[in-house]
């Protein structure tokens, strides 16, 4: 009855209430996941000042490439265990479930011995300078406890969401970033720890957030509980498979932020690495609202589209896109007109801030569009077409922004390295519009065959 009742709401209910309804708690939830990267950048940049800032630049490609692995698992986790429980196969869900855990935990393990082992040719790979070298060093050991809970909080989220339990997933995560908040400036301005203070303070707030899901699981009857089942290879493969789209999406940022350290550190000062710093985690902040309206779009594409019902795929997709550039105009009013503003939120060093002011205006000019690549590989990803997947998920980052950043320096400078951002975004944008609208199109007219078939036939 639940499932023929899902099934309905999905098939018939106005697209637009469906989008809202499974999108507006995963915008708050990856909203929320977003602060942890904001917070710790502002109190160690008024406690520490602009230098740390930049160390804490340099240790952020690692950080956000472990968001796209732990966005990877968990959705891909959640995924299997959805579809499952819609098959009412519980013991698979829970086999899922287990596999889920498992990478959660391997990837932490191997990534902490990694960073132990390697910390210096780690920093080196990361962009470190003689100037950020020791803020990002002590940052990095601050953080290499918590790596195991990063994944583990990420994919057990994703676990408390296949499980219909939204709302306390996002009390989960909110409690988290709650934790971060008041830890920060107990460790830097109280207890005077530095840098290290900061990581700490993530560290134990991803500590609080793996068992609040814990506690959830074990106190809710449902399906998973803690009950986890057996781990196989066959799941763990189909669990990447799932979620290579958002992992490619994600990590480009990573790669890419490895690279404007590096650039950065030749032509540039520590002051604009330390503004960098601050323009990434504010990038990353103002992108999360459009990967919650993703997952959101997803379920809702591929049901239809799996049911035939292009008519309400194709109103869904230019629906979601208009309100992925809706969302990008609203949060690009404050870039626009009080970047100074912003930049001081983070810190007091003039230096940085007039280093940041201008490249976050041109930056984030073209946020509207932004939304447009994101909402393009999802819709090729719920279609199961992994080519489009593919290549829409590279292309902002890996086919544009990274040529980019290569080829205008040369003729432009350090102008041309900002320009870059906002040339990527309009491409990316026309290559998703025009890639989705192609599919549409085909789609459609396949329809209009296949209807008149009947009709004649």
């Amino acid at each position: 009855m639940r499932k023929e009742k899902k099934k309905q709401d999905l098939e018939n209910d106005p697209p637009g209430r469906l989008l809202a309804s499974l999108a507006v708690p995963s915008i708050i939830a990856m909203m929320v996941n977003g602060l942890y990267y904001l917070v710790d950048a502002a109190f160690v940049g008024w406690s520490e000042g602009g230098m740390a800032l930049a160390g804490l630049a340099t240790i952020f490609p690692l950080q956000m490439f472990m968001i796209a692995w732990g966005t990877m698992l968990g959705m891909g986790a959640a995924s299997l265990i959805s579809h499952r429980m819609g098959e009412a196969k519980n013991q698979e869900a829970r086999n899922a479930a287990g596999s889920g855990v498992f990478l959660a935990l391997l990837s932490g393990v191997i990534l902490t011995v990694l960073s132990l082992v390697f910390r210096p040719a780690l920093l080196n790979l990361l962009g470190a300078t003689e100037v950020t070298r020791i803020p990002a060093r002590s940052y990095l050991i601050g953080l290499e406890p918590g790596f195991v809970f990063v994944f583990l909080s990420m994919v057990g989220f994703n676990l408390v969401r296949a499980e219909g339990l939204a709302k306390e997933a996002g009390m989960g995560m909110l409690l988290g970033s709650l934790v971060n908040l008041v830890l920060d400036p107990v460790f830097l301005f109280v207890l005077h720890t530095g840098v290290i203070g900061a990581a700490w303070a993530t560290v134990l707030a991803r500590v609080l957030s793996t068992l609040y899901i814990v506690f959830v699981l074990a106190k809710k009857k449902n399906v998973l509980g803690l009950r986890l089942g057996r781990v196989t290879a066959s799941d763990a493969a189909r669990i990447f498979s799932l979620g290579i789209g958002m992992f490619l999406s994600q990590v480009g940022l990573s790669v890419l932020a490895v690279l404007m350290n590096r650039s950065l550190r030749r032509m540039g000062s520590a002051a604009d690495i330390a503004a960098y710093g601050i323009l990434s985690r504010i990038h990353v902040f103002v992108t999360m609202p459009l990967l919650g309206l993703a997952q959101g779009f997803q379920p809702i594409a591929g049901f239809n589209a799996g049911a035939g019902r292009w008519d309400r795929v194709n109103k869904l997709t230019w629906l979601t896109f208009l309100t992925a550039v809706i969302f990008g105009a609203a949060m690009l009013i404050p870039s626009m007109t009080i970047p100074g503003t912003l930049m001081h939120a983070f810190t007091a060093d003039t230096d940085v801030i007039a280093a940041g002011t201008g490249p976050l205006r041109i930056t984030l000019c073209l946020l509207p569009l932004i939304g447009m690549q994101v909402i393009g590989f999802t819709y090729f990803q719920a279609l199961g077409n992994p080519a489009g997947t593919l290549i829409l998920s590279l292309s902002r980052q890996v086919l544009f922004l990274i040529p980019f950043l290569m080829i205008f320096p040369v003729y432009w400078g350090m102008n041309g390295l900002w320009s870059a951002y906002p040339a990527a975004d309009f491409t990316a944008a026309l290559l998703s519009v025009i890639m989705v609208g192609r599919n549409i199109r085909n789609k459609s007219r396949m329809a209009a065959a296949a209807v008149r078939d009947d009709v004649m036939g």
